[in-house]
C-alpha cells in the first residue's frame, strides 16, 4: 500500500514537470510568431474504455494537450504532449492479445505511456470538416506493473523510447476534432528488464526492441492569434 501511494506521487509529480516543461516550449514558441496558430486538448478513448470510463482519476486517466503554428495555407507544425494511466483488469488481459499469453486468471495490472511529439500537419479544407494527416516523432516513457494474486508475485517494466506516429485527424466546424487511427511506434533507449517473463501461468510476451499502440482520440482546438 505504502508503495502503491509513493508510485503515484512520482507519477503526478513526473507528470507536472513534463507538462510544465511542454507549456514553456508552447508559449515560446507562440509568443515568437504573430501567425494565427491553434491549441487542443483531448483524450484518449480506448484505454479509458476498457474499464468503461469507470474510477476517472489519478489512476485512470488520458490527457492530449498541443499547439499547432502554421507554415503556410496547406501546412503547419506542432509541439503535442500526450499521457496515459490506466488500470488493466483482469477481464482485459485475458483478451486475445500479442503481449499476453496463457491464463492471466487473478492478474491486475497497470499502464503507463507519456509521450512528447513533434508533428507536421498537412490540410484538406472542406470549410466544415477539416482533413490532416499528421507524422510525429517524439520521446516517451512506458511503464507496465502486473500482479498475480494467486501467487502473490508481479512483474515491472519501465522503459525510455524514441518513436515515430501517424495519425489523422477530422475536425468539424473547426473545433471539435476525432483522431483515427493513432498509431504510435517505439523502439526502446532503455529498459529496465527483459521484457518477456512468465507470472505464475501468465506469459508476458513484450517485443525485445520495442512496440506500438494504436488509440482514438477524441477532443476540441481552438484557433488563436
Amino acid at each position: 500500500m505504502v508503495f502503491g501511494c509513493i508510485e503515484r506521487m512520482n507519477i503526478q509529480l513526473k507528470n507536472k514537470i513534463i507538462l510544465l516543461c511542454f507549456f514553456c516550449f508552447s508559449v515560446l514558441f507562440a509568443g515568437e510568431t504573430a501567425e494565427k496558430f491553434t491549441v487542443f486538448a483531448g483524450i484518449e478513448l480506448i484505454e479509458l474504455q476498457q474499464n468503461d470510463f469507470q474510477d476517472l482519476g489519478i489512476n485512470n486517466y488520458t490527457l492530449q494537450l498541443g499547439v499547432a503554428f502554421p507554415i503556410d495555407k496547406t501546412t503547419s507544425w506542432g509541439l503535442r504532449y500526450s499521457g496515459i494511466g490506466v488500470e488493466l483488469s483482469e477481464n482485459h488481459l485475458q483478451e486475445p492479445s500479442p503481449a499476453y499469453d496463457g491464463d492471466f486468471t487473478g492478474v491486475t495490472g497497470n499502464l503507463e505511456v507519456q509521450r512528447l511529439y513533434a508533428d507536421y500537419y498537412y490540410t484538406w479544407d472542406f470549410h466544415f470538416i477539416r482533413i490532416q494527416p499528421i507524422i510525429s516523432a517524439g520521446l516517451g516513457y512506458n511503464s507496465w506493473n502486473f500482479y498475480n494474486s494467486l501467487i502473490e508475485d508481479n512483474y515491472s517494466l519501465q522503459t525510455a523510447s524514441i518513436g515515430l506516429s501517424g495519425r489523422f485527424r477530422f475536425t468539424l466546424f473547426s473545433y471539435v476534432f476525432v483522431e483515427i487511427p493513432c498509431i504510435d511506434m517505439f523502439a526502446y533507449l532503455y529498459k529496465s528488464r527483459e521484457p518477456e517473463a512468465y507470472l505464475g501461468n501468465a506469459h508476458i510476451n513484450f517485443n525485445m526492441i520495442g512496440g506500438m499502440f494504436n488509440w482514438v482520440y477524441a477532443g476540441v482546438s481552438v484557433p488563436l492569434r
